[in-house]
């Protein structure tokens, strides 16, 4: 996806891609298997995450980011790599700081130029995060993605199924086991109009496939319009809403979202881009009249991520 995803480059219309950091999920360039290319890019950087709620105690998280990218191997093969760490930090009577969570990604992909207009992908996809009280989830997902381009129009999808299962334990055994599975699609068009300005929307669904288990039963939605522009002293921003409805447990408590980012590349060289984006949220809980809810009500969400985007 654009806005979180990518755009593809293509012949027709490659002179009007506006790219930034965060463009993962599509393929980006058509075949250049050459000694000379750059093949890995990547982001370093830290996250920055504030929660205030209205009825529970602030939770600021943080995360370290030390490589969120991808490897082209040539020009079908192409391997992703994230590794980052994570605290939490919650405020109040009861407040409390956890030993934080590693996590990895590894993601292996099967890209295929058809013709210059249509292409697709296949990427099996590992995730691990482990915390230091002792739970460890682990997540295997199977993505397939087409996109398809026609002048300056371009759509793409993309699905995913996930198979996940989480361990708890102490220091002498295992307390217990569990697994689910998820699934999820996205749909992104995009307009690029010109070098200047590409724009567009998405919309995202996911959700899990059984939902007789409260504990796990999720699903969220939502849809995203977004404008990227390239202005002053060359940087790159994009702005996107996203609009969207989560819901969960029980009784399929949540909360109605509108997210605003702001997110902003500047290039310093053909090696390096600094990057600074910006997120608020305004999260409105909604629950049947007759359901209990136990959460902190309604919140609201800051988000920072500042960085460097890397290609070598």
């Amino acid at each position: 996806m654009l806005s979180g995803g990518a755009m593809a480059s293509q012949p027709d219309s490659s002179s009007f891609q506006i790219d930034m950091d965060g463009d993962v999920d599509t393929i980006q360039v058509r075949s250049d298997s050459s000694p000379n290319q750059r093949r890995t890019n990547f982001f370093t950087g830290l996250v920055y995450n504030e929660t205030v709620f209205d009825n529970a105690p602030k939770r600021s998280s943080y995360r370290l980011v030390y490589l969120d990218g991808s490897t082209r191997i040539n020009e079908n093969f192409r391997f992703r790599h994230v590794l980052s760490e994570s605290w939490v930090d919650v405020k109040g009577a009861n407040g409390y700081s956890n030993d934080g969570r590693v996590s990895f990604t590894l993601a292996p992909r099967y890209e295929q130029w058809v013709s210059p207009r249509f292409s697709w992908f296949a990427e099996p996809v590992y995730i691990r995060q482990v915390e230091a009280q002792g739970t460890a989830t682990q997540e295997l997902k199977l993505k397939p993605g087409v996109q398809l381009t026609y002048g300056q129009h371009f759509i793409s999808t993309t699905a995913d199924y996930q198979f996940k299962w989480r361990e708890r334990y102490d220091r002498t055994e295992n307390r217990d086991n569990d697994n689910w599975q998820a699934y999820s699609a996205d749909v992104n068009y995009v307009y690029r109009q010109s070098r200047q300005i590409n724009y567009g929307a998405s919309l995202s669904y996911n959700g899990t496939t059984d939902n007789s288990d409260y504990e796990f039963r999720r699903k969220n939605y939502n849809v995203k319009p977004f404008v990227r522009f390239n202005h002053y002293y060359g940087i790159t921003t994009e702005l996107n809403t996203v609009i969207g409805r989560e819901e969960s447990g029980r009784y399929w408590n949540g909360y109605d979202y509108v997210r605003v980012n702001v997110n902003n590349n500047k290039r310093i060289n053909n090696n390096l881009r600094v990057v600074a984006n910006f997120q608020y949220g305004d999260n409105q809980r909604h629950s049947p009249a007759h359901a209990p809810d136990y959460s902190g009500g309604d919140k609201q969400e800051m988000q920072v991520r500042v960085g460097l985007n890397i290609t070598i």
